[in-house]
């Protein structure tokens, strides 16, 4: 069964496993369930691009600089994935 996962991404998260078994996914910054379920069922269009990346492990988050961003080795999304608005 196809799978959409929705994330409330207030900061970036670790989930590859979850990107890598949902049909979909889909990155929530504070939108109503009814917006979400409007674009779930094709009755609004998904837009947006990632304001960070998500990086592929703790031990990627652990390696990078906290001083710069968008600094972790091969992550899941990066910078800017997304939807063209």
């Amino acid at each position: 069964m196809p799978t959409l996962v929705c994330v409330n991404l207030e900061r970036p998260a670790v989930l590859p496993e979850i990107a890598a078994k949902a049909a979909a996914l889909v990155a929530d910054y504070g939108a109503s369930d009814t917006a979400l379920l409007d674009v779930a069922f094709g009755r609004a269009r998904a837009q947006g691009r990632l304001p960070f990346e998500l990086p592929r492990s703790i031990s990627a988050v652990e390696a990078s600089r906290p001083d710069v961003p968008d600094d972790t080795e091969d992550p899941v999304f990066p910078y800017g994935h997304g939807l063209n608005l």
